[in-house]
């Protein structure tokens, strides 16, 4: 018999104004979580306090005393102390739909194999909603597993990662076995550098229907408070994986390697600097038209690029 206990993942920094509904939303689940760790990273507001007085036994409260960048450090530590076979992530301003870790259970018990599952999601902005992108590729995994070579072709020719963190579960012996979030490593795309990892250790399975919700325009966001001045974390875990794959995988994580500086320069393409190192780590002959736009963009007064990004924008 499959093992399709859960323990819920929720990471907390400064989510004072959002950590309660991200925890209802855990708690209320139509097939309920074996436990729901939350991890207070160094949190200064009333996030501690918040979780404190809930009393549902299934909450598990952790501590940290310094805070990890991106809930890195969160997340492994509270991987090291779960008793679920199965984790499931939830970060701490995102909402889960009643039937998140129903839909993930009755997706695993499909295909048994799988190690890691995903549910589409939806981003929440303050004046609307958008289902996240799904293409064809991505909504035939339903009821199937994938292999690295498949999901790495799907990430490249999709151009998005096909896991997103609050929608994700994995196995925790694959999560082991991938080895810890990038803690002291990065600050951002720590996430889908463990995903590639983990995705290279068992096959992956994915629910069509949306479950989760991103909610866009919270507090202390990552995303909006850092810099993407360095080059992805994920770049020499593909790099690494190259030694052992075969010519397929290995163009598809060359392709990836690409894809994900060019996303980091694009980010950088608003800041007042962009990084020499983001063309220079690009694999060639693959990466030389987009060397060029990388430093033609690089060498631009930024004044210019401010001008040019306003003007895409609509700002």
């Amino acid at each position: 018999m499959i093992d399709l206990s859960f323990s819920v993942v929720i990471p907390v920094h400064n989510k004072a104004r959002h950590v309660a509904a991200s925890v209802a939303s855990a708690l209320q689940q139509t097939r309920p979580a074996e436990e729901v760790i939350i991890i207070d990273d160094a949190s200064t507001d009333e996030s501690a306090a918040i979780v404190s007085r809930l009393t549902d036994p299934r909450v598990r409260m952790l501590f940290r005393d310094i805070p990890g960048p991106g809930g890195y450090a969160a997340r492994n530590l509270a991987i090291s102390e779960a008793n679920g076979n199965w984790i499931a992530f939830l970060d701490a301003d995102d909402i889960w739909h009643p039937s998140h870790l129903a839909d993930l259970a009755d997706a695993i018990a499909k295909v048994p194999q799988a190690g890691c599952a995903a549910t589409r999601y939806e981003h929440v902005f303050a004046d609307h909603r958008a289902p996240a992108k799904m293409t064809e590729a991505l909504a035939a995994v339903d009821g199937h597993a994938v292999d690295l070579r498949q999901i790495l072709d799907i990430w490249v020719h999709s151009g998005e990662c096909p896991i997103w963190t609050s929608a994700a579960a994995f196995r925790r012996d694959v999560l082991v076995k991938a080895g810890p979030f990038p803690d002291g490593k990065a600050v951002r795309g720590g996430d889908k550098d463990m995903w590639l990892r983990a995705l290279a250790h068992a096959p992956f399975t994915y629910v069509p229907r949306v479950s989760a919700e991103f909610h866009r325009d919270t507090d202390n966001k990552v995303s909006k408070t850092t810099q993407p001045d360095s080059i992805p974390v994920l770049v020499e875990t593909a790099r690494a994986m190259m030694a052992k794959a075969n010519p397929e995988e290995k163009m598809l994580l060359r392709k990836l390697i690409n894809q994900q500086i060019g996303l980091y320069a694009r980010f950088s393409f608003k800041s007042g600097s962009i990084s020499r190192q983001f063309a220079r780590n690009l694999c060639m002959p693959e990466g030389v038209g987009l060397f060029f736009l990388i430093e033609a963009a690089r060498l631009m007064p930024p004044a210019l690029r401010h001008r040019i990004y306003r003007t895409v924008k609509g700002i």
